[in-house]
């Protein structure tokens, strides 16, 4: 970029040049700033970003740059785990992203400081202090003020003053779990102790009451981790609530909420001491995954992937291995049932208008129902007629006759392909290689007419995070037994745009979510070597020797499409330059790589469409 396009760039505010206080001062400003009765980050930056744009519209420049930074610190999105990073940017495309904290001038930083305690909006004001605190640690009052901000959210919604975004008014929710977290890491970092964070050990005790007379599992799921993390009751106390609650579960048929519940007093009793009671708790736990089982009597496969998830759960608890064989026999019944119905990873519904206008087809839609459009935005072309068609185009042109050199980022050659023989028949390696050339085209236009839209209103409509994507990878057979966590954290950073991220945690689960799959299906996929160890098939071993096994799992459009995008030297060959460290920070936001990431996530999705209902249920219950 040459240093006149630089100074041609428009300079932003807080980040470029410091916005002074009196500005922040404006009544147009404070206007915006004022209580409210939904106490949420989404309606407070949808606020202070129409204020934003009405201010651009009358041309009030000064307000309009005030407006633009809080526009800026509200549109950060909070991950309340991570105690180092806890504001991300809401998108990351191209290589390219949103705002971040550390963008902020430190003046800038110490201004808004200055701000903080002349916000009536309790939420934004919590959220500004909460920046100015993590960018200058020794802001101790900035740090007090985020705390109290966030506690005065729940409070609010657990005396029915407010509610959280999108209406939502049980104060034992994700949103309330999420603020309690944040200010519960603030409150450890500057000295858990302190009388200033009595009114928060007490709000997390009141939210957890509220939950447990409300018999309120799925409250309790939420807010029940957070007691139990920071000690708030006695483990013991905790655990017993927890198991109350298991036992009296109301929603019918819903197994995943009791096994949370079961998993949470496991926890607790192992904290409190008392190994058996929570070996206890993790076996109704995983008794949990055989009644998924049971209910799913209309798929030998889904019933499999319950039992090996039940089996695995059983494996380290004490006592079981008269239970683990008993399942073990059933799932090898079951095993037998399942050439029938390896369709499970077919998608039957024409999306061909859908890849249209993808966008618009998902503006306004729950979160459930874009997750699911996104990752069945396209299908697999037909092998038979891409080869057809790949090479109807290589006869018809010069180039094809010549032999072709693939090389890496070194230059070094990794792939030769003869030329197109004017009779006989064509070289394997050149038909690929045509394949994969015509179908790059198509693969580019999937990213850049389905993926791209549909991810940019997950952006602006929703905020996605790796819990609330959890439920459809520990209902998906194609995802391992603890292996959920990485697909979930991985399909998240996907969504947002970061491919760096996602790349490198769902793309080397492909290979061994292959084994998984033909393991549920009975074949064993290890070799014993003459030394006695043991050796795992490699993906280039899966494509090949268990080919015909894939197949009655997997439809063919699946299996060639893998072979062309990991394992063919002549195509994008992706596994091998990722795994050799060979791609270069641009590389991941080419768009075989996107296309590469979301065609894993698809083969998550593709056999839970069976069950989406329950899905979707599950992945709306960490959406509110």
């Amino acid at each position: 970029m040459s240093k006149k396009a630089k100074t041609t760039e428009p300079k932003q505010p807080g980040i470029d040049f410091v916005v002074p206080l009196e500005v922040f001062q404006l009544k147009l400003v404070q206007a915006a700033l004022g209580p409210t009765a939904v106490v949420g980050n989404f309606a407070v930056d949808q606020r202070v970003r129409a204020a934003r744009d009405a201010a651009g519209t009358d041309k009030n420049i000064d307000a309009g740059q005030a407006l633009n930074v809080l526009s800026q610190v509200t549109s950060y999105h909070l991950n309340a785990d991570d105690k180092i990073e806890p504001f991300g940017p809401v998108a990351i495309f191209e290589g390219r992203r949103s705002p971040i904290p550390s963008d902020l001038l430190s003046d800038q930083v110490v201004i808004l400081a200055q701000l903080v305690p002349e916000i009536g909006h309790p939420a934004l004001r919590a959220r500004l202090a909460d920046v100015c605190w993590l960018l200058n640690r020794r802001d101790v009052s900035s740090g007090l003020f985020a705390v109290s901000g966030y506690v005065e959210c729940v409070r609010m919604v657990l005396n029915g003053e407010a509610k959280f975004d999108f209406d939502q008014a049980n104060a034992a929710s994700v949103s309330s779990a999420d603020l309690l977290t944040r200010a519960a890491n603030i409150a450890r970092r500057m000295g858990w102790g302190r009388t200033d964070f009595d009114c928060l050990r007490a709000t997390i005790d009141h939210v957890c009451e509220h939950a447990i007379a409300n018999d309120d599992g799925w409250g309790f799921i939420h807010v029940g981790p957070v007691n139990l993390a920071h000690q708030i009751w006695k483990p013991e106390k905790t655990a017993k609530a927890a198991e109350a609650l298991a036992i009296s579960f109301r929603p019918e048929g819903d197994n995943r909420g009791r096994r949370l519940l079961w998993e949470i007093a496991g926890q607790a009793y192992r904290r409190a001491g008392d190994n058996d009671s929570s070996n206890r708790a993790l076996i109704e736990a995983a008794e949990t995954h055989v009644a998924d089982a049971d209910l799913r009597t209309d798929s030998a496969f889904v019933q499999v992937h319950f039992l090996n998830e039940a089996i695995q759960a059983l494996r380290p608890l004490p006592g079981t291995v008269a239970r683990r064989r008993e399942l073990q026999d059933r799932m090898s019944a079951l095993q037998a049932l399942t050439d029938d119905e390896m369709r499970v990873f077919e998608m039957k519904d024409d999306i061909t208008e859908l890849v249209k206008a993808s966008e618009k087809e998902v503006r306004g839609k729950i979160l459930s129902e874009v997750i699911r459009t996104l990752f069945t935005c396209a299908r697999s072309p037909d092998p038979t007629k891409l080869r057809e068609d790949a090479l109807k185009e290589g006869y018809g042109s010069i180039s094809a006759l010549f032999s072709t050199k693939v090389s890496d980022h070194q230059g070094r050659i990794r792939f030769i392909a003869p030329g197109l023989a004017p009779n006989g028949e064509p070289d394997k390696n050149q038909v690929l290689y045509l394949v994969n050339q015509r179908d790059q085209i198509r693969r580019h236009l999937i990213v850049a007419s389905a993926i791209n839209p549909i991810r940019r209103v997950l952006w602006e409509e929703h905020s996605v995070t790796a819990a609330a994507l959890t439920p459809l990878m520990q209902m998906s057979p194609f995802v391992p037994p603890n292996h959920e966590t990485v697909f979930a954290l991985g399909a998240a950073k996907f969504i947002g745009g970061d491919e760096i991220e996602a790349a490198h945690l769902i793309l080397p689960q492909l290979e061994n979510s292959l084994r998984h799959l033909l393991s549920l299906a009975g074949v064993e996929t290890n070799r014993l070597n003459q030394d006695g160890t043991q050796e795992e098939a490699m993906l280039s071993r899966l494509l090949g020797d268990y080919r015909e096994q894939l197949l009655a799992i997997l439809p063919r459009s699946i299996v060639e499409e893998i072979d062309l995008l990991f394992n063919f030297k002549g195509g994008p060959s992706i596994r091998h330059e990722l795994a050799h460290g060979k791609m270069s920070d641009g590389d991941f936001w080419a768009r075989d790589v996107t296309y590469s990431i979301w065609l894993v996530l698809q083969l998550v999705t593709l056999p839970t469409l069976q069950h989406w209902n329950e899905v979707a249920q599950h992945i709306e219950e960490y959406a509110r």
